[in-house]
């Protein structure tokens, strides 16, 4: 296995197996889309190259946590708050969020700023 110098992932690795894939026996070979047998040494390798690729920055890592952007800033976490409220609250909030064309979110947001501030 060589490693590869180009953009990732090389084409000639291919470890999945398609919906037309049909193995019953551990000894049946499997083939990449190149023809090359695929062994225990060529996974071990192709971990190698996923590795190094990603050391190299050939491949993108993700660093933030999956969900919506960040209101705190770039690279950081927004921390939560939850709280419980009556039903009807809950409506009102929507009905006015809908009007205002925000989201309930961005509503209570502002809402809790601007009592914070009022002190």
């Amino acid at each position: 296995m060589t490693e590869h110098e180009a953009g990732w992932p090389p084409e000639d690795i291919e470890l999945a197996l398609d919906h037309d894939s049909d193995i019953d026996s551990d000894s049946e070979e499997i083939h990449d889309a190149k023809g090359n047998l695929i062994t225990d040494e060529y996974v071990r390798n192709a971990i190698g190259d996923v590795h190094r690729a990603i050391d190299e920055g050939r491949v993108p890592v993700p660093t933030s946590r999956p969900g919506r952007p960040s209101l705190t800033g770039e690279g950081t976490h927004s921390p939560r708050v939850s709280f419980r409220l009556p039903e009807e609250l809950r409506e009102r909030a929507k009905a006015r969020a809908e009007q205002e064309g925000k989201s309930v979110s961005a509503l209570a947001r502002e809402a809790f700023e601007q009592f914070l501030r009022a002190g």
